[in-house]
């Protein structure tokens, strides 16, 4: 089976296929690129037994996105639109095509791959790794119009000039999380999204903005579930209080509110808790691999006043050697902020050691595939992967360091304004 790239002469047969595997409907009929900031790959029907010419047996997009990271930004290949035609599933196709897409991501110099899966089996057995989920909660509005007033905020329409203040405070506010995307173009246009969005700024009397309120106003509350509350990002307690007030101002025209929240979101803290109560629908999951160990590692920073080294070495018997960067063995430093991984045993160019001498390495921890893709993108300590049942092992002092290393907020993942 060849994988090859899509062009857009391709693109009514993927679409069509994408249409049929995941109950859309199609209504394009002229050939066009696919979206910038994406790689579409894919099989061709026809190379494959009772193959026909013109469709095609599988295809996916890879979305070139760039996350949070422990302090730091990785690139992250988003997964989506992976889909086998129904005449070629059972004879190894899904596998082909995942596999490729794995190594392609590696060849665009990808730290990670991220998807949401409908069937994480199918994608854990290439490696990749649930961590986290998105969260949404229903929250009765007349609740919210009880919080306080907060003193010196006041509240500022969001349009086509007043989007690049709100863009400037979500990143700056996400950047101390796991995973977060950035929400750059190509993928994310600089004009308001649509279909209804809405947001409210937050600022100060000197115009200083402190965060953001966005929703979409529903229609058909068969549900009582009027408004779809996209986030809710403050500086401070207060200010998420005040955003969480002024949603409260929708009570006489709705009763509830559907509200997305990070993973360890701090407008929880914010919220009265009382009569709170989780969203009944599905709840998407969210599965990530490591694609390059060592630069998913050194594009996090170090946790002030950490330093030392250990030996990691990580196991992927998921796919065929080479199709990606993630299993071999490195020196893991941490100094000065900045954390290194060294190929074992590589040197430099006059032939001195490059990495710690033995000496100074505390100890070596095993990681699997599935534990490497979970510790290593934050939030996670060693206990939890063992607790999982992952593959693993490391002694005392290695744990500690390990787990102050990757410290930081479980991910999160919210994938649009």
């Amino acid at each position: 089976m060849r994988l090859r790239d899509l062009t857009a002469d391709d693109y009514v047969a993927y679409r069509t296929m994408t249409a049929g595997a995941f109950s859309g409907r199609f209504t394009d009929i002229e050939p066009q690129p696919f979206d910038p900031g994406e790689t579409a790959i894919g099989i061709d029907s026809e190379e494959l037994p009772g193959g026909v010419q013109g469709v095609l047996a599988a295809g996916a997009r890879i979305r070139h996105d760039r996350i949070t990271l422990g302090g730091g930004v990785a690139r992250c290949g988003g997964i989506g639109g992976l889909a086998v035609h129904p005449a070629h599933r059972g004879g190894g196709v899904f596998r082909e095509l995942l596999t490729g897409v794995i190594a392609r991501c590696a060849g665009e110099g990808m730290a990670l791959s991220m998807l949401y899966p409908s069937n994480p089996s199918i994608y854990r057995r290439l490696g990749y790794q649930v961590v986290a989920s998105m969260q949404k909660l229903i929250v009765p509005l007349v609740d919210l119009q009880r919080l306080p007033a907060v003193p010196d905020r006041r509240l500022v329409p969001v349009t086509e000039e007043t989007m690049p203040r709100l863009r400037a405070v979500y990143r700056e506010l996400s950047a101390g999380d796991n995973a977060m995307l950035l929400r750059e173009p190509p993928l994310f246009p600089e004009t308001l999204p649509g279909d209804g969005w809405s947001a409210l700024l937050l600022e100060d009397a000197e115009g200083t903005d402190h965060g953001y309120i966005s929703w979409t106003r529903r229609g058909g509350e068969h549900d009582g579930v009027g408004l779809d509350v996209h986030e809710i990002f403050g500086r401070t307690r207060g200010d998420r209080i005040a955003l969480l007030r002024s949603l409260g101002s929708w009570s006489t025209v709705t009763e509830l509110t559907r509200l997305r929240v990070r993973t360890e979101d701090p407008v929880l803290d914010a919220l009265p808790g009382g009569r709170l109560r989780p969203d009944p629908g599905v709840l998407p999951l969210v599965m990530m691999r490591v694609i390059d160990t060592a630069a998913t590692l050194e594009s996090r920073r170090a946790p002030a006043g950490l330093g030392g080294a250990v030996r990691l070495t990580v196991e992927d018997d998921t796919v065929p050697a080479g199709t990606c960067r993630s299993a071999g063995s490195w020196i893991v430093s941490a100094a000065d902020g900045n954390i290194t991984a060294v190929s074992a045993g590589s040197t430099d160019s006059a032939g001195a050691t490059a990495a710690p001498s033995d000496s100074e390495v505390l100890g070596e921890v095993r990681l699997d595939i599935h534990a490497a893709s979970l510790l290593l993108v934050g939030g996670r300590t060693v206990a939890d992967a063992r607790r999982l049942g992952l593959g693993l092992s490391a002694d005392a002092p290695t744990e500690r360091f390990l787990d102050a290393l990757l410290a930081g907020p479980r991910p999160s993942v919210m994938d649009a304004f």
